[in-house]
C-alpha cells in the first residue's frame, strides 16, 4: 500500500515505511497524480517542465516516472503513449479526510447541519490536519504547478475551516464547550480575520460561564483587525460584545443547528437602456457593411457618465449570435502597463484561436502567446528579439484574420483615452489592415483631447461617428407618462445623465439626488460596513480587481467577500467585467470617493497585502503587466521592493518591444532605489540608442559607468564606443573599443564594430585584421548571431566584390528572423549589387530594409536607408522618386538628438 501525505509536508510511505523520492519533480508529480489520478503526457510535461521545449519535457518527464516506479512499485503507476495514471492500491490524508466530511452527509439531515454521530468523523478529519496542502513545498520553475498548489491549498483551508466550524457547533450542542473552543480557536488559528469565527468564540466563553474569557475573545479582534487591517470589528461583532456585558446572551444550542448571520440584500435589476435607439441602429448598419468585407473603424465619443459602456453592451448583445465579440477596456491607473488592453482582447480570442489551431499558423499562435502565455507552446523567451515587434503584430493579425475568415469580428476598445502606448501601436497597425476584412473596430472615448497618437490617428480616421450625448428632454417625456413637468423635473434632478435618471425613476429613489458629489458619497453610505471595507479595497486595487485579489487584499474570508460583493453589485457600486472574472466600479468617481476616504496608514496596508498577493501569482516574473502592478502598489505602500519589481516590468516590457513603457518603469526604479543603477542605465541607453537619441544615450552611459561593475564595465566601453563612432568621434569610438575589448562576454561584437570603425577612417589593413579577428572570436563562441554581424563587416572591408556579395549572402542567411541584423545584410547586399550595376533588386532589397526599421523603429538606421534609396533612384533617372526618399531621410535625420550638430549623422550608409 503507498500512503501519500499531502497536509503539511509531503511524505511517502510504502507498506508503512518511509520512501526516498528522489527529486522534487517527482515528489510534485506523484501528489498531482495523487490528487488529479490522471494526466496526459503533454499536459503533464507543460505543467511542471514549461521552462523547456515539448520534447525534452516529454524526456524529463519519462525519466521521472521512471524514478517514480523505481522507488513505489512498477505496478503503481500506469502510462501509454498519452495518459499517465495512478492504478495501484494508494490513499493519502487528503482522501481519508474528504471521506470523513463525507460520512456526516448521511445522517440524514441538512449537509452543512450536524449530529452526534457527526462528532467523531468530524474529529478524525480536523485532527488529520498538520498543515496547509504541500506546505513548505515549492517548485519556483513551475508557475503552473505553483498555482494548482494555491488554489488546492486554498481549497482545503475552506474546507477544514468549514470543518472546524460544524465540530465547534456539535461540540457545544452536546454541552462540550471546552472541546468547541479548541476547535474554533484551531479555526481562527487558520483565518485571524474571520470575524464570525470570533464571534463564534465570544459566544462559546459567554455560554461555559466564562465572560472574562469571552471579553477577551473581542479584545483579541478588536487587536488583530486594527493590525493587520487597520479597521473596526463590524457592528454585529460590537453589539454581540455588548449583549455579553449585559448579559443578554442568545440561547446557548441545545440541539444540533446551524448558526449562521444573514445580512439582507436589496436586488435591483440591470439599469435600462434608455432611448439610443439612433447610436445602436449606426452600429449595426456599419457592423452590416464590416461583415460584407469593408472592415472598418467606428468612433465613439461621450462625456462620464453618458452611457457609452451600457451602449456598447447592449450591442455587444445584440450583435453576439453572429459575430465574435472581443472587448477590451483601459483604465485611468494602467496607462503604463503594456498591452494592458491587447491582452484583454486576445484572453477573449484565445479559447477560439485554440480551437482553431489546424488553421493559425503554429508561429502566429506563438507570437499570440508572448502576451496569452496560455496559448505559447515550446520554450519561452523573455530576452528583447533585437527589435522583433513586427513578427508580434504579424502573428495577431494573421491569428485575427483567420478567425474573422470563419465569423466577422466586432473588437470593443472602451475608455481608449487611457490607453496604454503599447496597445495603441497594436491596435493602430490592426486598423490600417482591416480594410478587406469582415472585422468592426470600435473605440469609445470620453473626448478627442490628449489622445496617445496612434488612437487619435484611428478616431480621426474613422469611417462612422457616434456622439453619445446627455438625454433631451423629448426623451424623458416617454418615461414620465407625457408628464412634460415631470419630465422637466426629471433632467434638471439628473442633468440627462442615463444612470442617475434609472436611480431616479427606481420604486425606491429619493424625492431628489443631491449634486454629483454629494451623489456619489450617499451611495457608499448605503451599503453596510463590511461592504465598504471591501470596496475600500477595491479602491486601492485602482478600481478593478477578482474576487480572489479582493479576498487577499482585504484580508477578510472567501463568505465574507462574496457576501459584500454581492451587495455592493445588488447596489450597483461594483459590476462585473464581461468575459473575465474582474470586478470594476460602476463610475470613476465612486472609486475615487471611496479611495480618498480611507486614511493613509490603511491605504499603504492594502496596497502592501496587493503587492504580495499579486507577487505570489504564477506569472508575476513573466508578465509585464502583472509585474509593473506589483511595483505600483508597493510604491504605494512605501515598500522598498517597488524598485526591484519595477526594474523587472521594465526588462519584461522590453521582451515585448513595449520600450516606452521599459523607459518610464526603469525610471521609477531608479528613483525609488533601484540598486542595480548600471543594469537599468544601460537598459536606458539601448532604448535611446534604438530612438536615436544618442545625447541622452551618453549621459545614460556616463551613469552607467559610474556605477558598474567589473562584469559590466566592458559592454558599457563597448556601448559607449559605438554611440562615438556613430556621431563621428573617431579617436574617441577607438578609446572606448580598446577598453571594452578587454572585458566584454562576447568580444566579436566589439571587434566588428572596431572594424567598421577601422573602415570609415580609410584604414583598409587594420579594418581587415579586426575584421579577421571578430570572424575567430565569433567562431568560438558558435553564435549564429554573432557570425552574421562578424559576415556583414566582412562584406564591408572586402575589396573582391564577389567575396563581399559571398559574406553578405551568409550574413543574411544567419540573421534568420533578427530583424536588425537582417536590415544590415540587406543594407549592405543592395550597396554590392548596386555598384555592380543590378539597381532594380537593389531598390527591392532596400525597400525591405526600410520597412523593417520602420516597424523596429530604429530611426537613425531608417534615415540611413530612405537616404540610400533616393541615391539609387537618382542614378537611375528616377528623380521624383529620389526627391521623395530624400525628403522622408531629410525629416528623420532632423529627428536625431546628437546634442549638437555633427556631419556624420548625415554619412551614416553600412553597419
Amino acid at each position: 500500500m503507498l500512503e501519500i501525505n499531502l497536509l503539511g509536508r509531503p511524505e511517502v510511505l510504502l507498506d508503512g515505511k518511509p520512501v526516498v523520492v528522489d527529486t522534487r519533480k517527482a515528489i510534485a508529480l506523484l501528489a498531482f497524480l495523487t490528487v488529479e489520478r490522471s494526466g496526459s503526457r503533454d499536459s503533464l510535461a507543460a505543467l511542471f517542465w514549461a521552462d523547456a521545449s515539448q520534447e525534452r519535457a516529454r524526456a524529463t518527464l519519462r525519466r521521472t516516472l521512471s524514478a517514480l516506479r523505481g522507488a513505489t512499485r512498477s505496478d503503481l503507476i500506469g502510462a501509454d503513449r498519452n495518459l499517465v495514471t495512478l492504478i495501484g492500491p494508494t490513499r493519502s490524508d487528503l482522501e481519508i479526510l474528504e471521506a470523513e466530511i463525507a460520512a456526516t452527509r448521511d445522517h440524514g439531515h441538512d449537509p452543512r447541519d450536524v449530529c452526534d454521530r457527526c462528532i467523531p468523523h468530524l474529529r478524525k478529519a480536523a485532527d488529520l490536519y498538520r498543515g496547509d496542502f504541500l506546505e513548505g513545498f515549492s517548485l519556483k520553475t513551475s508557475p503552473e504547478f505553483e498555482d494548482w498548489v494555491r488554489n488546492m491549498s486554498e481549497t482545503v483551508r475552506i474546507r477544514i475551516g468549514e470543518t472546524y466550524h460544524r465540530l465547534g457547533t456539535a461540540l457545544a450542542a452536546a454541552g462540550d464547550y471546552p472541546g468547541a473552543i479548541t476547535a474554533v480557536t484551531r479555526w481562527l488559528e487558520l483565518d485571524p480575520l474571520h470575524e464570525p469565527a470570533h464571534r463564534f468564540l465570544m459566544l462559546l466563553h459567554a455560554w461555559s460561564g466564562d465572560r472574562p474569557g469571552a471579553i477577551e475573545a473581542y479584545r483579541a479582534c478588536v487587536t488583530v483587525l486594527e493590525q493587520e487591517l487597520g479597521v473596526a470589528p463590524l457592528e454585529e461583532t460590537t453589539e454581540l460584545y455588548e449583549a455579553i456585558l449585559d448579559e443578554d446572551l442568545p440561547p446557548a444550542p441545545g440541539a444540533p443547528r446551524r448558526v449562521k448571520a444573514e445580512t439582507p440584500i436589496r436586488t435591483v435589476q440591470q439599469p435600462d437602456l434608455i432611448d439610443r435607439e439612433d447610436e445602436l441602429g449606426l452600429l449595426s448598419r456599419t457592423l452590416r457593411r464590416a461583415t460584407a468585407g469593408q472592415g472598418c473603424v467606428l468612433s465613439m465619443i461621450g462625456a462620464p457618465w453618458m452611457g457609452k459602456t451600457r451602449l456598447l453592451e447592449e450591442f455587444a448583445s445584440n450583435s453576439g449570435r453572429e459575430s465574435g465579440i472581443l472587448i477590451g477596456r483601459a483604465f485611468r491607473m494602467e496607462q503604463d502597463l503594456p498591452y494592458g488592453v491587447a491582452i484583454q482582447v486576445l484572453a477573449g480570442a484565445a479559447p477560439l484561436i485554440d480551437g482553431s489551431r489546424d488553421e493559425i499558423p503554429d508561429w502566429a499562435v506563438h507570437e499570440v502567446g508572448r502576451l496569452v502565455p496560455g496559448l505559447q507552446s515550446g520554450e519561452a523567451t523573455t530576452t528583447p528579439d533585437r527589435f522583433g515587434e513586427l513578427r508580434l503584430l504579424e502573428g495577431i493579425l494573421t491569428a485575427l484574420s483567420t478567425l474573422a475568415a470563419r465569423r466577422p469580428l466586432v473588437v470593443i476598445l472602451d475608455d481608449v483615452q487611457w490607453m496604454d502606448q503599447a496597445s495603441a501601436s497594436l491596435f493602430s497597425y490592426l486598423a490600417r489592415r482591416i480594410g478587406d476584412l469582415p472585422v468592426l473596430m470600435v473605440l469609445a472615448a470620453r473626448s478627442e483631447d490628449d489622445l496617445l497618437p496612434g488612437v487619435a490617428e484611428m478616431m480621426s480616421g474613422a469611417a462612422e461617428r457616434v456622439e453619445v450625448q446627455p438625454l433631451a428632454l423629448e426623451h424623458l417625456i416617454p418615461l414620465t407618462d407625457g408628464d412634460d413637468n415631470e419630465a422637466a423635473r426629471l433632467l434638471e434632478q439628473t442633468g440627462g445623465v442615463p444612470l442617475l435618471i434609472n436611480e431616479a425613476l427606481s420604486p425606491d429613489a429619493d424625492p431628489a439626488t443631491p449634486g454629483m458629489a454629494r451623489y456619489m458619497e450617499a451611495r457608499l453610505l448605503e451599503v453596510g460596513d463590511l461592504a465598504r471595507q471591501i470596496l475600500t479595497a477595491a479602491a486601492a486595487l485602482n478600481g478593478t480587481c477578482d474576487a480572489t485579489l479582493l479576498r487577499e487584499t482585504s484580508g477578510r474570508n472567501e463568505e465574507e467577500v462574496v457576501e459584500a460583493v454581492e451587495e455592493l453589485m445588488a447596489a450597483r457600486l461594483l459590476r462585473e467585467i464581461p468575459e473575465s472574472d474582474g470586478l470594476a466600479f460602476t463610475l470613476d468617481a465612486l472609486e475615487r470617493v471611496a479611495y480618498e476616504a480611507t486614511s493613509m496608514v490603511r491605504r499603504r496596508l492594502l496596497h502592501r497585502r496587493a503587492a504580495r498577493a499579486l507577487s505570489e501569482r504564477g506569472h508575476a516574473r513573466s508578465d509585464a503587466r502583472l509585474a509593473a502592478a506589483v511595483a505600483g502598489h508597493y510604491q504605494a505602500a512605501g515598500d522598498d521592493k517597488a524598485a526591484e519589481w519595477y526594474h523587472l516590468a521594465g526588462d519584461l516590457s522590453r521582451s515585448v518591444y513595449a520600450n516606452e513603457s521599459a523607459r518610464k518603469f526603469y525610471e521609477i526604479a531608479l528613483a525609488v532605489g533601484d540598486p542595480d543603477v548600471t543594469g537599468a542605465r544601460l537598459a536606458l541607453a539601448e532604448i535611446a540608442m534604438a530612438a536615436g537619441e544618442y545625447e541622452r544615450a551618453r549621459r545614460e552611459l556616463t551613469l552607467a559607468s559610474a556605477h558598474a561593475e567589473p562584469g559590466s564595465a566592458g559592454v558599457i566601453e563597448h556601448r559607449t564606443g559605438e554611440v562615438e563612432r556613430l556621431l563621428g568621434r573617431f579617436d574617441d569610438a577607438e578609446a572606448h573599443f580598446e577598453q571594452a575589448i578587454l572585458s566584454h562576454p562576447a568580444p566579436a561584437e566589439v571587434l566588428a564594430d572596431w572594424a567598421l570603425l577601422a573602415h570609415r577612417v580609410g584604414d583598409a589593413a587594420k579594418a581587415a585584421e579586426l575584421a579577421e579577428r571578430a570572424r575567430s572570436a565569433a567562431e568560438d563562441d558558435d553564435s549564429p548571431a554573432h557570425r552574421s554581424r562578424v559576415r556583414n563587416i566582412l562584406a564591408v572591408v572586402s575589396s573582391d566584390s564577389k567575396e563581399a556579395l559571398v559574406h553578405a549572402d551568409e550574413a543574411l542567411r544567419l540573421a534568420g528572423t533578427d530583424d536588425l541584423l537582417r536590415m544590415a545584410a540587406l543594407n549592405n547586399k543592395a550597396i554590392l549589387l548596386s555598384e555592380d550595376g543590378d539597381s532594380l533588386t537593389a531598390v527591392r532589397l532596400v525597400e525591405e530594409a526600410i520597412s523593417i526599421a520602420d516597424r523596429t523603429g530604429h530611426r537613425h538606421r531608417e534615415a540611413a536607408l530612405w537616404n540610400h534609396l533616393a541615391d539609387l533612384h537618382h542614378r537611375a533617372g528616377r528623380e521624383a522618386e529620389a526627391r521623395d526618399a530624400l525628403n522622408k531621410a531629410v525629416s528623420l535625420f532632423a529627428d536625431i538628438d546628437s546634442g549638437e550638430f555633427e556631419p556624420e549623422l548625415w554619412l551614416l550608409s553600412r553597419w
